[in-house]
């Protein structure tokens, strides 16, 4: 007597594809792997089922499986660990005196500032420009030459006509030529004291009077102490040099 496995060979196509269907848009997990093969062995076709060594492949996948997710939640619980101590060990930079690369700024409305920042080699001339958040130019001027290394400029806080800006964040930029017509590369630095630290994207963002920096931004980090220091001693030496 002939039996027909049509039916049960329809089946079968029919569940998987169920089974794969119901799952194609989640993440594998253990609960999914189970049922996916219990599936396939509920409408195995009886006459040719599944042999052992298929069987046991799949059930070495499924080892493999929880441990790949027994990693996954170690790793992510090692994450929020370092997370975590990195988070504390951030708060040290609080009060700290640091020099960030950036070319952003507070303005109160009232002071002057200083600005900081590197040339790569000396320049004959050089113009900064200040520009507000919008990014329009306020102001800018040339400051004549610079040094290779560090140079600094004073901004009285005032904009083309005359008139003092507005309180807020602006930015600036420095562009220097050499003898010869060559732009040579300066970077804005930003030095002040850490009054806050920032942790809503999930990396510790320090900010210095409401100018948020990275940390792979530091260049040097002093504490006040230190350069309150070194700002003496070098008005010990200027005066010394003008008494000579």
């Amino acid at each position: 007597m002939d039996i027909s496995l049509d039916g049960v060979s329809t089946t079968e196509d029919l569940a998987s594809s169920l089974a794969i269907d119901s799952y194609a848009d989640s993440e594998m997990d253990e609960q999914t792997f189970l049922n996916l093969l219990t599936t396939q062995l509920q409408y195995q076709d009886p006459l040719e089922p599944q042999s052992a060594s298929d069987f046991v492949a799949q059930l070495a996948q499924f080892t493999s499986l929880e441990e790949l997710i027994d990693i996954n939640a170690g790793m992510e619980a090692l994450y929020m660990a370092m997370s975590s101590v990195n988070n504390a060990t951030m708060v040290q930079i609080l009060g700290t005196v640091v020099t960030a690369t950036t070319n952003e700024f507070n303005f109160d409305g009232e002071n002057s500032v200083d600005l900081l920042f590197n040339a790569a080699s000396n320049a004959d001339e050089a113009t900064v420009s200040i520009m507000d958040e919008d990014g329009t130019v306020i102001y800018s001027e040339e400051i004549g030459a610079l040094s290779a290394g560090e140079n600094n400029w004073t901004w009285d806080g005032k904009d083309n006509n005359g008139q003092m800006a507005d309180e807020g964040n602006y930015t600036y930029t420095v562009q220097a030529t050499d003898s010869d017509g060559n732009t040579v590369a300066v970077d804005e630095w930003l030095i002040g004291l850490v009054d806050s630290m920032e942790y809503a994207s999930g990396t510790p963002l320090p900010s210095i009077n409401g100018v948020t920096f990275t940390l792979s931004d530091i260049i040097e980090l002093e504490t006040p102490d230190e350069q309150e220091s070194e700002s003496d001693e070098s008005t010990d030496a200027t005066e010394g040099s003008e008494e000579s």
